[in-house]
């Protein structure tokens, strides 16, 4: 298993709404604020998160808020599906294929896919039930920001 420390998606996504609200108490640790200079100096035009709009709330009640502390990501579940029985095996197998669709399953099970903490929560609940005990199932961890 190997664990990237730095973090592997720093690059501000095309179109990522900013906001430039001055009174929000979360705006030293939002991504929208953070990035917000960034690209007000290198961008020519850009998304602006309306400080004004009725439906804006300021802080965590904020449903654009998100954190700019990164946060591991995981890849890959070759790993975990080793320590499986064949039964077991086939049987998750089948379960993830019929909930995502065959090429998605094969993404996620080579790691071309990151797995945001709750989906990993969600898939080692799933391993455990299919007999997979470890601590640490992925094959790999990553460190990301959650732009969206």
């Amino acid at each position: 298993m190997t664990m990237k420390r730095e973090v592997v998606n720093e690059q501000v996504p095309s179109g990522y709404p900013i906001c430039t609200s001055e009174s929000c108490s979360e705006r030293t640790h939002c991504l929208h604020a953070h990035f917000a200079s960034q690209v007000l100096s290198g961008e020519r035009t850009f998304t602006l998160i309306n400080s004004h709009h009725p439906q804006y709330q300021e802080g965590k009640a904020c449903e654009l808020y998100r954190s700019d502390s990164p946060e591991r990501y995981a890849r890959g579940l070759t790993r975990a599906m080793g320590e499986m029985s064949h039964n077991n095996y086939v049987a998750f197998t089948d379960y993830l294929i019929a909930k995502h669709a065959k090429t998605q399953f094969y993404r996620i099970k080579r790691g071309d896919i990151p797995l945001s903490p709750a989906e990993q929560a969600k898939l080692q609940a799933l391993l455990r039930t299919y007999g997979c005990t470890g601590e640490e199932p992925f094959d790999s961890y990553e460190m990301r920001y959650t732009w969206y």
